[in-house]
């Protein structure tokens, strides 16, 4: 059985990328539901590949550096950008470009999680067009509910007032925080065998949040 081999590496300040290759394909789909009058929902997925069955590549691995966008005024000295959320076009009525409608994973009953992972790459997404930059280097977040205060009782009949979650439309109202180095990949070219060094130090893998003694502090809440 004939084997494709492609490989694709993106360098620099040790953060790397990898494409893939397929064989001619393409598919789409259409899901419909009925369950409420007059209401259609549709899905379409369509794939489109670049080699046929039965042929061989090989691809010259692809060598690229980082370059960060932001300096301080002296021109030398590179320094964080912060999120604002100004190059969004889905900002809801009301909200500030940082906050985002999340929807809640249930378990049963009870809120179970919010997919924080998927919130940090929409707002990566966003601030990268913010700043027409390629990725954010060095990303830090604070993701947190947006709170207000309602009126309500204690258990012995006391009115008291209380900070809740906001929520619209069933959705939960969040606020997300974010500073880093905005850059761009500059400088492609085919790698060499002098750069065997990138792969070696790909194989290490990516340092974890113990080695590098960062400490992450992760707060989850359960309401009835």
């Amino acid at each position: 059985m004939r084997k494709l081999t492609v490989s694709f590496v993106l360098a620099g300040i040790a953060l790397f990328s990898c494409s893939y290759s397929f064989a001619q394909r393409g598919t789409s789909k259409t899901i419909t539901t009925t369950r409420l009058a007059g209401v259609q929902e549709t899905f379409e997925h369509t794939e489109a590949f670049s080699l046929e069955v039965g042929h061989e590549m090989l691809v010259t691995p692809l060598v690229a550096s980082v370059k960060v966008l932001s300096k301080n005024n002296d021109g030398k000295t590179y320094e964080k950008a912060t999120f604002t959320g100004s190059a969004r076009t889905d900002v809801p009525s009301g909200l500030s470009g940082n906050e985002y409608l999340v929807g809640k994973l249930m378990d049963g009953k009870q809120v179970a999680a919010i997919d924080v992972n998927l919130l940090k790459a929409q707002a990566t997404y966003d601030f990268c067009r913010e700043t027409n930059a390629d990725l954010i280097v060095l990303p830090q977040f604070n993701i947190r509910h947006k709170m207000h205060a309602v009126q309500t009782t204690d258990v012995d009949g006391n009115p008291v007032q209380v900070e809740e979650p906001v929520e619209r439309d069933g959705k939960y109202v969040m606020i997300v925080e974010m500073v880093g180095f905005p850059a761009v990949y500059t400088g492609f070219r085919e790698g060499t065998r002098s750069d065997g060094w990138i792969k070696e130090l790909f194989k290490e893998g990516q340092i974890g949040n113990e080695d590098a003694l960062i400490h992450v502090e992760e707060t989850v809440s359960r309401t009835k």
